[in-house]
């Protein structure tokens, strides 16, 4: 079976394919960036301070 790359029908689903990969990697590399604008150094901090506190009372 020979495959012709210039069939014009292979490059148009080659294209979406290439756009559908393109967005869902644009939408996790939004969504991580969203959480890392949201991090909190002092909020973490006291997070694990308290996780802390926690695990030495018990």
């Amino acid at each position: 079976m020979n495959l012709d790359l210039s069939n014009p029908l292979l490059l148009i689903i080659g294209g979406i394919l290439l756009l559908a990969i393109l967005y869902f990697w644009n939408k996790r590399n939004a969504t991580n960036q969203r959480q890392r604008r949201t991090k909190n150094f002092r909020n973490s901090y006291y997070e694990r301070k308290k996780d802390r506190e926690q695990d030495s009372t018990q």
